[in-house]
């Protein structure tokens, strides 16, 4: 018994090595596939992943409820990124023009009391204000002016008590505006019921108020 002839171990040995090439092939195009399908998973994976972790925080804004109707005032609530706002809306009575596909304009009173906001005045003028235009509210013989940030006009911060009793003793509230591109407006607001409806407001969305400070009385001293 002897092992491989010399002549032939050269022959062998070459076979060895082709058959094991071509397992070799076999097995990787068998494999190559899975891995394939396991690194398109993995990026499907990832890339939600990574847009996510740069895009803003969704806003998580729920469609306003009606909650209440105070002869031309309505209360709504909403949640708005897990929180709490209420505010009141009254509608257009009428206008000084008729501004095609313009939306139906409101005087609006909101509270928002994650952030500790009362009382926040704003006018949704159902249109686009000018560029860096304000808009004259004029209730009675008080005048405010408020800015401007696209279809939305807002009181100053100081403002917004002012204008809240100014509405409480008016009945009804004008405001003048000029619409990117058009004509300047003047609407007109009626403020019936709004003592009730701000009431209820508040009653919603009630704001805590600071604590009140405690005061130490001296006591008098007895005259001798």
């Amino acid at each position: 018994m002897g092992g491989i002839p010399k002549r032939r171990e050269g022959v062998y040995i070459g076979v060895m090595i082709r058959h094991l090439l071509s397992s070799s092939a076999l097995l990787l195009r068998r494999v190559a596939p899975l891995f394939m399908m396991g690194a398109a998973c993995a990026l499907l994976f990832a890339v939600p992943q990574a847009i996510a972790a740069d895009a803003d925080p969704i806003d998580t804004r729920q469609e306003p409820s009606l909650e209440g109707a105070y002869s031309d005032w309505s209360l709504y609530a909403m949640q708005e990124n897990g929180n709490l706002v209420c505010y009141l809306s009254s509608g257009l009575e009428r206008s000084s023009e008729t501004v095609p596909r313009r939306r139906p304009p409101h005087i609006l009173i909101t509270n928002r009391p994650a952030e500790g906001k009362k009382g926040v005045v704003s006018v949704d003028a159902g249109y686009v204000y000018d560029d860096g235009s304000s808009v004259l509210m004029s209730i009675g013989r008080k005048q405010f002016h408020l800015f401007t940030n696209g279809g939305t006009a807002w009181a100053e911060d100081s403002d917004d008590l002012p204008i809240i009793a100014a509405i409480r003793a008016g009945s009804a509230l004008v405001v003048t505006g000029r619409m990117k591109n058009g004509p300047a407006t003047t609407d007109t607001f009626s403020l019936k019921g709004f003592g009730q409806a701000l009431a209820a407001l508040d009653h919603a969305c009630p704001i805590a108020g600071p604590e009140p400070a405690h005061i130490r009385h001296r006591k008098r001293k007895k005259p001798r």
